[in-house]
């Protein structure tokens, strides 16, 4: 049997006929322009994912209310009416920016379905957000910002967004779009009918049955088929599943409201989940596994290992409708592959997968899977809110809505390139260097290519976060891609440049990891990461990262019962964690006023949330004083305390590290530092992987 047969089979959506079964997902880029209007870098998106050989794209959010009439600017809002970065159908202005969008998708042979949605509870709104039923914040099935207090609509105000909502439709059609897909599902407006977690009322879209609380999703459906016709697709997005709320949908529930929107003419029923609670799941239902899982959730520990959280749900609803399935959640395209042979849905979306590797589905149909540069599950492209990024962006793909400006295209003049470094910075800008047709060397001084990251490895794990599929893929294309030769056990001096005469260099060497000037520093029951990177490098080297991780949990030399770390940024919080569950007894101190910076915000909120019920605590806006054999003195507030310990790590952001590069950039023509050498602001991943991109197109 060919591998990956049932990804690479056309299926029939309404009365379209779609090339596989390989579908974007919606999830929105959220870049779209101010004032909700398309733009150059969502067309660079979706041309690249079309490309990449998906049968369809779903632009998640496109919205049919002006922002302008619900947000209030001055509520303290996640966005303001001038951020609002969702794309707009509520006016025939943007009709032109989508037909443009629309022609260079089908330029490609790919279909392209507009997710129309309201935001409900998930953004504040004048008045209260819009719900079917009014809630307070004591009320809400999460806290704010995670939700927000609601308004009730009524009758008349129902009938009018139903009004909007089919002439957002008939927008869709004229600028070319195939189909719509009505949002009903995750925590937003529709659901809030559909879900008893929310839905409060009595009258005809009431609470009372299950056909009630359908009955405005219905509506929609048969509306939009009347109005464009039945050529025109009409998707239906829902939770299959609910968790962490005694109201919350279950299967069987999932599946009665997926046979109404079956009987009103859905052309296809996606199938998702949400997560409700203290810190909710909400959208991305895999990251409820870090650090630790949620208590009410260890019970579907199996089916997240195994076929995905959401696609019991999508199977049970498979063998109760007549229209497709789609499903979602799959960790790789070998899960959703699974699922389809076993007949447990119809197709298979991917959101950020897509992110990561927009050519996915062409590497599959030319059996090159090994080839994926994979998600990683970092929650890296969440970080757009907290941390006011421009745009979304992706560990592991610098390119992400870069497309054009981050194409690796030949090179017009072929140059000498000496790379020093293997880490992420380096492999990705020597791989990339090398691919446009320079003649690269990269130079490794260890014995083992991308070690941080494979420390990285040792100390997160893989519950979660993937960093070993970054290691392979950056170390495999690296090894395959010609023109590039890699040195290990190779240290790089002025006068080894000085011999090989580059025509340009690229120092990525790394950050310099120090410790605080405190007296006591270098005793022995002190350890920093230059000391814990050289006692793993040979174990790392033998075992390999995971085993090393796995180990560690049944013995971890050296490192007594009692410890403190120094540091409660990424590096503190994280290392904080591997001790925590190693048994350790653990306390953090942190000399700035902030906790946790570098860790996306998905991860950030569980972790803080996790070391405060375990007992882990955190001091911040110390002065470290002293350090003696059995523990440290600090100063807090004017305070001089002592903590016991037996252990003390030394787990601080790294600074910069530029004696190398001082030395060398004089000696070639061309000489760049990227990633962790340059300090703060270029010390995480994303930074390395997108540093290494952006000099490699420089030359």
């Amino acid at each position: 049997m060919k591998a990956y047969e049932k990804l690479l089979e056309p299926i029939t959506i309404g009365t379209h006929q779609w090339r596989n079964r390989m579908v974007k997902a919606p999830s929105s880029a959220m870049s779209w322009d101010p004032g909700q209007f398309c733009n150059e870098r969502i067309i660079g998106l979706y041309d690249a994912i079309s490309k990449g050989g998906a049968s369809a794209i779903i632009l998640g959010g496109m919205i049919c209310d002006d922002p302008a009439t619900l947000i209030d600017d001055a509520d303290g809002g996640v966005y303001t009416v001038e951020t609002y970065p969702l794309g707009g159908l509520y006016d025939d202005k943007f009709i032109p920016g989508l037909s443009q969008l629309a022609d260079a998708v089908h330029g490609n042979g790919c279909e392209l379905i507009a997710q129309i949605f309201q935001n409900g509870a998930a953004i504040k709104t004048k008045g209260g957000a819009w719900c079917s039923s009014t809630l307070t914040a004591d009320e809400l099935p999460s806290p704010e910002p995670y939700c927000n207090p609601t308004r009730g609509l009524s009758l008349e105000e129902i009938e009018a967004f139903k009004d909007r909502y089919f002439a957002a439709a008939e927008r869709a059609k004229k600028a070319g779009l195939d189909g719509i897909e009505v949002h009903a599902a995750n925590g937003y407006f529709l659901l809030s009918f559909v879900s008893r977690v929310w839905n409060h009322r009595d009258d005809q879209y009431g609470c009372q049955s299950v056909e009630n609380r359908t009955r405005l999703v219905c509506e929609i459906i048969r509306g939009v088929k009347e109005r464009c016709g039945e050529d025109f697709i009409v998707g239906v997005r829902t939770n299959g599943q609910e968790y962490g709320h005694p109201d919350a949908i279950t299967i069987e529930e999932g599946v009665e409201i997926a046979k109404f929107y079956d009987a009103a003419g859905a052309d296809y029923i996606s199938v998702t989940g949400y997560g409700y609670g203290p810190v909710p799941m909400q959208f991305a239902l895999d990251y409820w596994m870090y650090p630790s899982p949620d208590e009410d959730m260890k019970q579907f520990l199996d089916r997240l290992d195994g076929e995905g959280l959401s696609i019991p749900p999508a199977a049970a609803i498979k063998q109760a409708v007549s229209a497709p399935v789609f499903g979602v959640g799959f960790a790789t395209p070998e899960k959703a592959e699974a699922a389809l042979e076993k007949g447990e849905i119809d197709l298979a979306m991917f959101a950020r997968a897509l992110w990561a590797d927009p050519d996915m589905p062409n590497k599959i149909a030319e059996g090159a899977p090994e080839d994926i540069r994979r998600c990683n599950h970092c929650a890296t492209c969440d970080e757009l809110r907290m941390n006011e990024t421009p745009h979304r962006r992706c560990r592991v793909n610098p390119a992400f809505l870069r497309e054009r400006e981050m194409a690796v295209v030949p090179a017009e003049t072929k140059k000498k390139v000496l790379v020093v470094g293997a880490g992420a910075a380096g492999l990705e800008a020597a791989r990339v260097a090398a691919e446009r047709g320079h003649e690269v060397t990269l130079c490794e001084k260890e014995s083992v290519l991308a070690l941080e990251l494979n420390l990285a490895t040792m100390v997160k794990g893989t519950v979660c976060e993937n960093v070993p599929a970054l290691i392979d893929w950056l170390t495999s294309q690296a090894k395959k891609t010609p023109g590039l030769t890699i040195k290990t056990k190779t240290t790089v001096t002025p006068d080894f440049v000085r011999a090989m005469k580059p025509d340009a260099v690229i120092v990525a060497t790394g950050g310099v990891y120090g410790a605080p000037d405190v007296p006591g520093i270098d005793l022995g029951i002190v350890s920093t990461v230059p000391q814990l990177t050289r006692l793993a490098e040979k174990p790392l080297k033998l075992f390999g990262a995971n085993a090393i991780n796995k180990l560690s949990q049944i013995a971890l030399p050296g490192i007594g019962k009692n410890c403190v770390v120094l540091g409660a940024q990424i590096e503190g919080v994280q290392g904080a964690i591997f001790l925590r569950k190693r048994g350790k007894n653990v306390t953090v101190l942190e000399d700035l006023d902030t906790v946790g910076e570098g860790l996306p915000p998905r991860y950030k909120s569980r972790s803080l949330k996790w070391l405060r019920e375990n007992d882990v605590e955190t001091i911040t806006g110390v002065e470290y004083r002293s350090i003696d054999k059995r523990g440290i003195t600090y100063v807090k507030d004017g305070e001089e305390r002592y903590l016991k310990a037996d252990s003390i790590l030394v787990f601080k952001s790294p600074g910069s590290g530029l004696s190398l590069y001082d030395q060398l950039k004089d000696l070639a023509p061309e000489v760049y530092p990227i990633g962790a050498c340059q300090g703060p602001g270029s010390t995480l991943m994303v930074d390395a992987v997108g540093q290494g991109r952006a000099v490699a197109l420089k030359l």
